[in-house]
């Protein structure tokens, strides 16, 4: 009758064992799948702040250049200089990859919402 019930009971323990086990594998899957969401955010987040730097350093380009045609008398001319069409085009073209890395962002991070629902 002993040996019956301790049969039994390793049995339970086999099985709860490989129950916790499945639940653990779930559980680092859903963890693994996290952190490489929150790694590719981080990444689109860096790449948003190099272009950042890039805004900033083309608006002091502009303010450079305009100053230089003003110095040479040529204010009437800033807007159809080429350099100065040029650094705005490039402005315009960061806004745009600013906003596409933006909408990659919220993408990543839909991605995860619709999986925990």
């Amino acid at each position: 009758m002993t040996e019956t019930t301790d049969k039994d009971l390793w049995e339970e323990i086999k099985k709860g064992a490989a129950e916790g086990f499945e639940v653990l594998k779930e559980e680092v899957g859903k963890l693994t799948k996290e952190l490489e969401k929150q790694g590719k955010i981080v990444k689109k987040k860096m790449d948003l702040s190099s272009i950042q730097r890039k805004v900033h350093q083309s608006f002091t380009q502009l303010g450079g250049r305009v100053y230089e045609l003003i110095e040479d008398g040529k204010e009437g001319t800033v807007l159809d200089d080429a350099e100065f069409k040029d650094i705005v085009a490039k402005i315009k073209q960061h806004k745009k990859d600013v906003e596409a890395i933006e909408a990659e962002i919220e993408k990543i991070k839909k991605s995860g919402e619709k999986a925990k629902q």
